[in-house]
C-alpha cells in the first residue's frame, strides 16, 4: 500500500494506493490537476476566478462552467439555510484576517464590508456589487472527487483520497471498506466514532483548526461574526462535493432544517452543538462511541 502526500488548497493531502504503486507520471498529472483547480478557485489566488469580480460594478457577468458549478451549489446551499450559507463572505474573512497573506489580524481601518447579493442562472453571474467568493466550504470537496476520477482514468481500481480529514475512497484490493476515526472537535488525540468508507465519501468541518483571536473561518454572513452555535459536523454520502457540500450548510444552519440538507444530498450527518447535544441523522451508519 502506497502513500503519496502533498501540500495544497491551503491543506495536507493523502493519495493511498491499495495493491499498485502510484507511477511518476500519475503523480506529475495529479499534481497538475490540483495545481489548477487551486489556481483557478481559490480566494487566496489573486486573479483566480474567485476573486475576479473583487472591483465588479453591478451587472450580469458570463461565468466558466466549473464556476457555476460551485455557485449554482451554493445557491442550493443559501435556499436550504435561508441565506446563511453565502459565498460572497470572502471580502468579510479579508476584512476578518483570512486574507490572502495570512495575517490573521482583523482590519481596523474601515468598517465591515458590505456584501454583495447575487445569482447564478443560465452561466450568467448576476452581481449587485463588488465580491470576493470563498468556496472554502465545497471547493475542496469538488477538487477530491476529480482526484478519484483522475485516478480511475490512470488504470487504479482501490484509493483513498484525503484532503484536510476530507476523503473519498473505493474498497480495498481485498473488498473491504476503509475505516476512519472521526477526530473529537478541538481534540485531535481522540475520536468520537468510526465510520467506512466504500465507494463513499466523509466531511468533518470544526471551527477550531483556522482560529485566531475570537475568530474562526465559519462565519454568520448577517451578523458578520463566527458561528458560535454548533462545534462541528460530520458527513458520509456519495461524493466528497455531496458530503463537504453538507458539513458546510449544517455549520449555518437551524436545527430544524438540518434533515432537510442531509435528504437533500442523501447523506448521514452529526452535528456537535456548543450547549453539549448531538445531533445525529436517523440514517447514521458509522459507530459512535
Amino acid at each position: 500500500m502506497e502513500e503519496f502526500s502533498f501540500e495544497a488548497l491551503g491543506t495536507k493531502w493523502c493519495i493511498t494506493i491499495d495493491g499498485e504503486v502510484l507511477n511518476p507520471k500519475s503523480k506529475e498529472v495529479l499534481l497538475d490537476l490540483v495545481k489548477v483547480f487551486e489556481k483557478r478557485f481559490s480566494r487566496f489566488q489573486e486573479g483566480s476566478e474567485s476573486t475576479q469580480f473583487r472591483d465588479a460594478a453591478p451587472g450580469s457577468y458570463s461565468v466558466s462552467p466549473e464556476l457555476e458549478k460551485l455557485l449554482v451549489r451554493a445557491k442550493i446551499l443559501s435556499r436550504l439555510t435561508g441565506g446563511q450559507y453565502n459565498p460572497a463572505i470572502g471580502k468579510l474573512l479579508e476584512h476578518a484576517g483570512y486574507d490572502q497573506n495570512y495575517s490573521l489580524k482583523e482590519k481596523t481601518e474601515s468598517d465591515s464590508p458590505t456584501l454583495a447579493t447575487w445569482d447564478i442562472e443560465n452561466g450568467a453571474l448576476s452581481l449587485s456589487g463588488a465580491v470576493v467568493l470563498d468556496f472554502g466550504g465545497i471547493g475542496k470537496g469538488l477538487c477530491i472527487d476529480e482526484v478519484a476520477v483522475l485516478l480511475r482514468r490512470e488504470g487504479y481500481q482501490y484509493f483513498l483520497v484525503e484532503a484536510g480529514g476530507d476523503m473519498y475512497g473505493t474498497t480495498k484490493k481485498d473488498g473491504k471498506a476503509w475505516k476512519v476515526a472521526l477526530e473529537w472537535p478541538g481534540q485531535p488525540d481522540k475520536a468520537f466514532g468510526v465510520v467506512e468508507i466504500h465507494n463513499s465519501a466523509v466531511a468533518v468541518s470544526d471551527s477550531f483548526k483556522r482560529r485566531w483571536g475570537a475568530w474562526h473561518h465559519v462565519l454568520d454572513p448577517k451578523n458578520q461574526k463566527p458561528v458560535v452555535d454548533i462545534l462541528a459536523c460530520a458527513a458520509t454520502a456519495t461524493t466528497a462535493f455531496d458530503a463537504d457540500s453538507v458539513t458546510s450548510g449544517l455549520f449555518l444552519a437551524s436545527e430544524n432544517q438540518f434533515s432537510q440538507i442531509g435528504e437533500q444530498f442523501n447523506a448521514q450527518f452529526v452535528v456537535f452543538e456548543k450547549k453539549g447535544t448531538l445531533k445525529v441523522s436517523s440514517s447514521w451508519k458509522g459507530e459512535l462511541f
